[in-house]
């Protein structure tokens, strides 16, 4: 056997796993069969010209991993295996031709991703830099509920959303669908449902969906969602956005807020409330947070820094209402704090030295500028095809296509020009109501300078 037995000695790969490669393949392909009975290692090395280490290395991985047995005084045997077991040869794939749906991507308008001109990342590096300094603590497991500097500066954050709590009401968690996993399992023993606004926030939906809760659709109206219907659902836990509705972009008015509120009191019933982007309003100060106007301990507040900052560090936030303290420390030590220690403490000074508020000016300009071209671009280019559900916030539009195009046509259309877009269809839990075909464009990440560009690929591709 050891006349079959080629080992190149000019290969990167070790001699004992050429070795052991050799046996493998003998012993899966059925030329060694059960207890045939292979060289001895002091044999098998003098006739390779190897060490006797690196034939005994290549026997203990194959006997390790159930290729052969260990017959005690005699030489080691092949061990008995089903033949069927081992698979055959996967067959060639053939690639399929190329469709129009692998065209280039030119254009994300689907992704609300942040300009690529929107973040010194230089300056963030100083930040983590500084927090590789202390060594002890980097080498611990991170504050269950968030580093507590951290947790300080999210306090004197939110005061600019009306929102007052004290450090002990933050967790801190690597994304939104982290935190609502959290407060799923608390929330669970008291409630099997929540509503979610429809259309809505379907990431965040399936969440509670995955926790086993039963989701209960509540329409929306332009003043955000319809607290009667709500009401008339007996729901007692609900999902809101109600700074920028997502993906519509309503905004709840005072008294809506209000009435929604009362409902919570009247039924003591929990709001989630999701601030996600408030912080670009473009005409007037940010509206105040829901949270703000609290006085029962009905909201638990959620916001994220993936809007001001890459999304790619992944620090979000929740607040929670005095009276789910308890009920959260129960459970706590439950979860271990899965957001990177490094970039809490960064981010702690960072907001500290007062960037994270120039960020948020500076990003605020330079959508604001956006915003407004990308309508121009809309109108000048699209003309009376479209119809623009305006906001004043945010980071996409909606438009009503004028087209006899089903949504998914659209989507086709615009994807086979190198454009990606969303509909506001997918964000539906039920059926979506019969209406002109409406879709979601984002224009954080598209370059101004490519916008008419983008806008005309979309003309091309549905009129």
């Amino acid at each position: 056997m050891s006349n079959l037995i080629l080992l190149d000695h000019e290969s990167k790969e070790p001699l004992y796993l050429q070795l052991y490669r050799h046996f493998r393949t003998e012993i899966e392909q059925n030329r060694l069969k059960e207890g045939h009975k292979i060289p001895s290692i002091r044999l098998l090395a003098n006739s390779l010209s190897v060490s006797k280490i690196t034939v005994e290395k290549a026997y203990q991985q194959l006997l390790s991993e159930g290729y052969i047995i260990n017959g005690n005084r005699t030489r080691y045997a092949v061990n008995k295996f089903v033949e069927s077991a081992w698979p055959a040869p996967a067959p060639r794939v053939t690639m399929p031709a190329k469709s129009v749906a692998d065209a280039p991507l030119k254009y994300d308008l689907a992704s609300g991703e942040m300009d690529r001109d929107g973040f010194d990342f230089a300056l963030w590096k100083r930040y983590v830099n500084k927090a590789f300094g202390d060594h002890n603590r980097l080498m611990r497991y991170g504050e269950l509920q968030g580093e507590a500097e951290l947790r300080r500066q999210i306090v004197a954050y939110v005061r600019s959303r009306g929102v007052n709590c004290h450090a002990e009401q933050v967790i801190v968690g690597p994304g939104v669908q982290s935190l609502f996993n959290i407060l799923a399992g608390m929330l669970k023993s008291e409630h099997n449902s929540i509503a979610f606004e429809e259309p809505g926030f379907k990431m965040g939906r399936q969440i509670w969906e995955d926790r086993g809760f039963c989701i209960i659709p509540v329409r929306l109206k332009r003043e955000g969602i319809d607290t009667g219907e709500l009401a008339e659902s007996e729901a007692r836990l609900v999902y809101v956005t109600p700074s920028h509705q997502f993906p519509t972009g309503y905004i709840m008015p005072i008294g809506e807020r209000l009435r929604l509120l009362n409902w919570a009191k009247q039924t003591g019933a929990t709001i989630v409330e999701d601030d996600y982007d408030s912080e670009f309003r473009y005409f007037g100060r940010p509206l105040p947070a829901l949270k703000g106007l609290d006085t029962e301990g009905s909201v638990v507040y959620v916001g994220s820094f993936s809007k001001a900052m890459p999304p790619s560090i992944r620090i979000s936030y929740m607040v929670l209402p005095d009276r789910l303290l308890d009920l959260y420390q129960n459970r706590a030590a439950l979860y271990t704090q899965a957001t990177s220690t490094i970039e809490q403490l960064a981010l702690a000074r960072y907001m500290a030295d007062g960037h994270l508020e120039r960020q948020i000016r500076r990003l605020r300009k330079l959508y604001n500028e956006k915003h407004a071209h990308f309508l121009d671009c809309i109108r000048t280019i699209l003309g009376q095809r479209v119809d623009i559900n305006e906001t004043e916030s945010g980071l996409h539009l909606v438009l009503t296509v004028k087209s006899p195009a089903t949504p998914k046509e659209l989507y086709s259309s615009a994807l086979a020009k190198g454009c990606r877009i969303a509909l506001l269809q997918d964000y539906y839990l039920g059926e979506a109501p019969v209406a002109p075909s409406q879709v979601i464009l984002y224009f954080s990440k598209i370059p101004a300078a490519d916008m008419p560009d983008a806008i005309s690929l979309l003309k091309e591709a549905w009129f």
